[in-house]
């Protein structure tokens, strides 16, 4: 009788062996994306980017013959909490063997995710991350971001906005802006560039995330007159509200959005309304005409799969699984940390619109292969007018007076 009773045990430890194999089947990537709250809009855009990227690899036979398994986690308004929760679940406990995050927390990131050696992409975007990284660079080696830093981009944007073939009718401007580290570099530095070549900030106005009623800023800025407003706010509702109540008594003022243009909610709820806006996609690929073949051939397969233009976000959270997964092909290894932080550091990647590099302080720069991106809405879609770095107009583009300017 005795030795039956060892069956029961023997087919519990294969089945835990069993269930073992499957696992060592897969790797797993982490995937902390804002899926509710204020950001959950722009935290669709970054996945889908990601996961199409994985449905690619999985579809051509996997990485290193294995299936990406993804392990979402709702990062939700980025509070330090919450980002410190995300690291420690996704590379504490589920050992991912890569990060891949939209927005993260504005440094935060940095020290929650510095405390593992996964690598971490974020489109952080801001200086105050870089100088988290600063403080020790060997402890934050896997710490890579995804786009060009708020002075950067709103450097960027002052090129464009002085660039528009379009003579505007005074100097003066407006600034609105976030009360976080980014929206204040933007803000920070748009006022800068612009008190330099002689005009006026005659109003900025810092505000929270969560701002929808603009009756106050819009009476000052319809007595003010502004040629020029700059809002720069990275969630699509605060945008969204703001246009529709400046278009209830619009001013003859060019309305730059800056990188609040790009969230695929803007583009859905105004539609045809936001012709005439203007704004920036940092790290993007043009549209709807790409620059090249392999890229005209990447945005018909992202319409084909969500039928509308790429937002903000997107290309380069498809780029950066893309270069994670290279990386770890060239190694052979998924789990040699070192080794695949190494080779991006050292390599970099070749993508659709050229090779990307990060700086020595593992941040996408400007550069050709993942450049800034200036749009106009017409017709109701986004339409590149610009690329930077060489702020040239874009080929085929043309700049359109907004209908609201008399």
């Amino acid at each position: 009788m005795k030795r039956f009773k060892v069956l029961p045990l023997i087919l519990i430890i294969c089945c835990f062996m069993i269930k073992g194999a499957f696992a060592a089947d897969t790797i797993p990537i982490g995937v902390p994306i804002p899926m509710t709250g204020w950001a959950a809009g722009s935290g669709t855009d970054y996945f889908h980017g990601i996961k199409m990227a994985i449905d690619e690899i999985n579809e051509s036979g996997g990485l290193l013959g294995k299936q990406i398994d993804i392990i979402r986690f709702d990062s939700k308004g980025f509070e330090p909490e919450i980002v410190m929760q995300a690291a420690d679940y996704l590379c504490g406990q589920k050992n991912v063997a890569a990060v891949h995050a939209g927005w993260a927390g504005w440094g935060q990131d940095v020290r929650a995710y510095g405390k593992y050696d996964a690598p971490f992409f974020a489109d952080d975007g801001s200086e105050a991350a870089v100088n988290v990284f600063r403080e020790d660079p060997a402890k934050y080696y896997n710490i890579y971001q995804l786009t060009p830093t708020g002075p950067d981009q709103a450097g960027s944007m002052f090129r464009a906005l002085t660039s528009l073939p379009y003579e505007y009718p005074n100097k003066k401007i407006v600034i609105i802006n976030t009360d976080d580290s980014w929206g204040l570099e933007i803000g920070d530095t748009i006022q800068k560039n612009f008190e330099k070549i002689g005009w006026k900030v005659a109003k900025r106005e810092t505000v929270p995330y969560g701002t929808t009623e603009w009756g106050v800023i819009l009476s000052q800025i319809r007595r003010i007159k502004p040629a020029l407003i700059h809002f720069e706010i990275a969630s699509g509702q605060e945008n969204i509200s703001f246009f529709q109540q400046f278009l209830k008594r619009p001013t003859n003022s060019i309305v730059s959005l800056g990188w609040g243009i790009t969230p695929r909610e803007v583009i859905n709820v105004l539609g045809t309304k936001a012709d005439g806006l203007v704004g920036e996609m940092p790290s993007g690929l043009p549209a709807p005409k790409a620059p090249n073949a392999e890229g005209q051939a990447w945005l018909e397969k992202w319409y084909t799969l969500y039928k509308h233009q790429v937002p903000a976000g997107a290309w380069i959270s498809y780029t950066a699984v893309k270069a994670w997964a290279n990386a770890v092909t060239q190694v052979g290894d998924a789990y040699d940390f070192k080794a695949v932080n190494k080779y991006l550091k050292e390599n970099g990647y070749d993508g659709i619109q050229g090779k990307i590099m990060w700086d020595k302080d593992n941040v996408l720069r400007l550069q050709k292969g993942s450049p800034v991106v200036h749009y106009q809405v017409q017709g109701g879609e986004l339409q590149a007018i610009f690329t930077d770095p060489d702020m040239t107009p874009y080929p085929g583009s043309k700049f359109i007076k907004p209908r609201w300017i008399k």
